[in-house]
């Protein structure tokens, strides 16, 4: 018998000394208890005579009193798990003595019988309410012990008891009652590891919680932080704290934080995950949990809540709860009477710290790409965590025997773990192309390249350079690229993700504007918050069908459609990443978008130089090109925007594959008629110059046969 578990013994042997007692009480009041196997099954002449006698004084031995005395002495004083039960539910010697007799009757098979015996029914082997006030009332049955079976009582209110009525019985008289003790309870005070079997699907107890990983937050909020660890519980009133923050990791390191400067081990709970058991149910049987296990109980995801128990909750909280040190976490503020602390998303030197923390190992990386995936991604705590180890898998992949982990791979799972779900509003884009791809004026490219040093080196600005506590909103990058299709637009975004390393999403304008008011404000909400965490450069196209100008209010269709422009403004300025809004025609945006673009750039038509740029690398070098094909008087002749000459390009190859030859300058010719028909533009023999003659001629297999020659 352990030294933890020996009040325990003690007090169940003071129940079968009591029990014995009761039992040769009621042979000398002539109840031949335990002399007949069919006791309770039937009612004697003698068994009336008894119950309509007057019942006499109660009369306590010695021998009794003295041995309630010691019960008494024993619980007030005791150690161990009897200790921990009794100052967490504040229990009177009388219920501690409740506690004992059903602990009782549950270890050993003979106490059993013998409460059966004392109860004068061998089918009652259950204690009832009825004999703990017998045994344990110094003022016997009538005394004011019958309160501890009341609801609000400790012994119910902290789940410690069940009480149980006779089967078949409408209802039961208190006295008549059977009591039972808590599984959880009763395996707790003989010793039993492990948690409650009611909290296992939503439970989680963190036995050394100072090796949890440490929280990643901004140095000024840490350090407040870590002076309210300094303060022992006790000085905390109410001795509860909220974590408020969008980030679960980052509440549980500072539960974990606040609980190991307690010296307690950590008790999480997640309300979502309980919620089925009902708040109150979940609460008790929490905070008597965390009580057993020396720790602080930390009931987390509190936004799972419905409206009627987060009420609850903090009613519940405001009438105080028995424990050494309570936490609660959610996204919001749950507006609970208590310490309520605003955790903050990690900032630049907190991720910094993070990323080195997890790759120092890794003496390859440069500082510099450390500091270029602090700036880039905005990942929680277990995102980089996360990142780092699909990373080492990726290196892993490519090299099985000796991997080595570069940076391609930090910043591929980076992008991985924080892409965002936007599959139904938007469609990646997978870059493609460089900066030698794309042909644009000398200043245009420049312009392109400060929007990638406007992202790259935006946590030197903001966050060392102090930029940040200047301005409130607008952090992002905001650029317009306007001009006509083909012209550039979509590639230069592609170019823009590429040298960035950053995810692309073009939007689907016609899954976004939605006719029912309020729709589209949502479907905008989802967007910019689903991309927040991943930094992801969001690309709307055609972008003056949804940041057109704002209009006079003439009707309802009006306000709400000024409205619309107005919620995207917001969302732009608040969003951390990069918004690109490209457009036909500048004009028709709203001036309120021009005044906050931090670029806005135009993409104007190529000239011949570019012309004859572009089409010489639009062709693959793999394309098998005939010596007759004139890429000079293409680009001279005809005023196409890249977009054209790679339709015109794609079509003369397809159109040469079904000649089963190279690619001619008559498939380019023909490709360039179809481009103009396709556009809706008139075009004449005479402007295809000494080329006309092919488009009145088709080849097939070296066959010449009469086409079309009509434009």
């Amino acid at each position: 018998m352990t030294v933890i578990a020996d009040p325990v013994f003690r007090g169940i042997e003071f129940m079968r000394q009591l029990l014995g007692l009761e039992v040769q009480r009621l042979r000398e009041s002539g109840v031949p208890a335990g002399e007949d196997d069919f006791r309770g099954l039937y009612v004697g002449e003698a068994d009336v005579d008894r119950a309509l006698e007057e019942p006499a004084a109660e009369i306590r031995s010695e021998e009794w009193l003295t041995a309630l005395g010691t019960l008494d002495a024993l619980c007030r004083e005791a150690t161990g798990p009897l200790g921990v039960l009794v100052g967490y539910a504040g229990l009177t010697a009388f219920e501690s003595g409740v506690v004992l007799l059903a602990l009782a009757s549950e270890t050993n098979l003979g106490i059993e019988r013998v409460i059966s015996f004392a109860q004068d029914d061998v089918t009652k082997r259950r204690p009832r309410v009825d004999l703990a006030l017998r045994l344990l009332s110094p003022g016997g049955p009538r005394g004011d012990c019958r309160n501890a079976f009341h609801p609000d009582a400790p012994l119910l209110k902290h789940l410690v008891i069940s009480l149980h009525d006779d089967p078949g019985q409408a209802t039961t008289p208190l006295i008549a009652r059977s009591f039972s003790l808590d599984p959880r309870v009763a395996a707790f005070l003989l010793g039993g590891a492990g948690l409650d079997a009611e909290l296992l699907a939503c439970t989680t107890l963190y036995a050394a919680p100072g090796r949890l990983p440490p929280p990643a937050l901004p140095v000024a909020l840490g350090e407040q932080i870590e002076a309210l660890c300094a303060l022992p519980p006790i000085d905390l009133e109410p001795p509860f704290v909220g974590l408020c923050g969008a980030d679960p990791a980052q509440r549980l390191a500072v539960a974990a934080r606040m609980a190991a400067a307690s010296g307690l081990t950590l008790l999480r709970i997640d309300a979502a995950a309980g919620a089925n058991m009902g708040l109150d149910a979940m609460l008790t049987r929490a905070l008597r949990e965390a009580a057993f296990q020396g720790a602080a109980a930390f009931l987390d995801d509190l936004d799972a809540l419905s409206t009627a128990d987060a009420s609850r909750f903090r009613q519940r909280v405001g009438a105080g709860l028995p424990t050494r040190l309570g936490l609660f976490g959610s996204n919001g503020n749950p507006q609970a009477p208590a310490l309520n602390i605003q955790l903050q998303e990690p900032d630049y030197d907190a991720r910094l710290d993070l990323w080195r923390a997890h790759l120092a190992d890794d003496a390859a990386l440069a500082p510099a790409d450390l500091e270029s995936l602090a700036g880039k991604f905005r990942l929680p705590v277990e995102g980089v965590r996360d990142a780092v180890v699909s990373a080492r898998g990726m290196s892993r992949w490519r090299d099985p025997r000796t991997p080595m982990l570069s940076i391609s791979d930090l910043y591929a799972a980076a992008r991985i773990r924080s892409t965002p779900i936007l599959n139904d509003l938007a469609r990646k884009i997978i870059p493609h192309y460089a900066w030698d791809d794309i042909v644009l004026p000398d200043d245009t490219k420049e312009q392109l390249r400060e929007m990638c040093a406007f992202v790259e080196h935006r946590h030197q600005v903001y966050d060392l350079w102090g930029f940040d506590k200047k301005l409130a909103m607008g952090k992002g990058l905001m650029a317009l690229f306007a001009g006509n299709s083909g012209t550039g637009k979509t590639m230069a975004s592609d170019v823009i993700a590429a040298t960035l390393s950053l995810d692309l999403y073009k939007i689907d304008l016609s899954t976004v504007v939605s006719k029912y008011i309020g729709e589209t404000e949502k479907n905008l909400k989802t967007i910019f918050n689903e991309a927040e965490s991943s930094n992801a450069i969001l690309f709307f196209d055609e972008a003056d069908a949804l940041f057109g100008k704002r209009s006079e209010v003439k009707d309802a269709h009006d306000r709400y459609a000024n409205i619309e422009t107005a919620y995207l403004l917001q969302k732009m300025e608040e969003y951390s990443g990069a918004v690109i809004l490209a457009s036909n025609l500048k004009m028709n945006l709203d001036d309120a978008f021009l005044r906050r673009m931090h670029f806005v750039i135009d993409f104007e038509m190529p000239d011949e130089t570019q012309r004859l740029r572009i089409w010489r690398s639009t062709v693959p070098p793999e394309m098998p090109l005939g010596s007759d094909v004139d890429f000079v008087f293409l680009a001279r002749q005809f005023r196409f925007a890249g977009g054209n000459i790679r339709n015109i390009c794609l079509a003369a190859a397809f159109l040469a594959a079904d000649d089963r030859s190279d690619v001619r300058m008559s498939h380019f010719i023909r490709a360039v008629r179809r481009e103009y028909q396709k556009l809706g533009k008139m075009v004449t023999d005479a402007d295809f110059g000494p080329y006309r003659g092919l488009l009145e001629t088709k080849s097939r297999g070296g066959d010449e046969s009469a086409d079309d020659s009509t434009v």
